[in-house]
């Protein structure tokens, strides 16, 4: 390989970036067998946080728990997704006043995310673009990153999806969010997600 000037060496950002994606996939693999913590779990499990239609419950708490691990395997790998959305703890303490509650707030914060996040690659210009707004790899790694976990929970699914399938990509995004939220909470509230 020839170097560049400043002595750099040319990438395929396309190869880095699958590299990358299947990095993380396969982290989180490695983790889904391991339990979320009890108070979390009743987050991803919120059954009034819909966010991709009718197909199989399963599916749908499958990927919710894919993207929030997603998140965990983020800090692992990356110092700067050690860090707080910084936008989130203003978020969640809005929420906080109109739910009354911190599971409820985080549900409510991370299921209006998922609802309006672009299903497409996001662009990191676009405001409804939260997943760019989260220290890490960025929006283009993550919506990589849930295609991918998409394409895998098809495979093992039996029967057809309802809808279509770039529609799942919101439970993913939702857990991936629960996480985000979970990251930003107050001091006062860190125990248990509980008010």
């Amino acid at each position: 390989m020839t170097s560049e000037p400043g002595g750099f060496v040319p990438v395929d950002t396309g190869l880095v970036l699958q590299t990358l994606v299947e990095a993380i996939f396969a982290r989180v693999e490695e983790l889904s067998d391991h339990q979320v913590p009890a108070a979390v779990a009743a987050v991803l499990d919120t059954p009034d946080q819909a966010v991709a239609g009718g197909n199989a419950r399963e599916l749908d708490l499958g990927l919710r728990r894919a993207g929030y691990l997603g998140r965990v395997v983020e800090a692992e790998l990356f110092e700067p997704a050690r860090r707080t959305a910084d936008w989130a703890p203003d978020a969640l303490r809005r929420q906080f006043a109109s739910a009354g509650s911190w599971p409820e707030a985080i549900a409510e914060t991370c299921g209006e995310i998922a609802r309006t996040e672009p299903q497409g690659k996001p662009s990191p210009d676009d405001e409804l673009a939260m997943s760019w707004r989260v220290p890490g790899p960025g929006g283009h790694v993550r919506h990589f990153l849930a295609r991918r976990t998409i394409e895998e929970h098809l495979r093992e699914l039996e029967g057809p999806v309802v809808g279509s399938p770039a529609e799942l990509k919101r439970p993913w995004l939702y857990g991936f969010f629960v996480r985000v939220c979970e990251e930003a909470l107050p001091e006062e509230a860190t125990l248990g997600l509980e008010g």
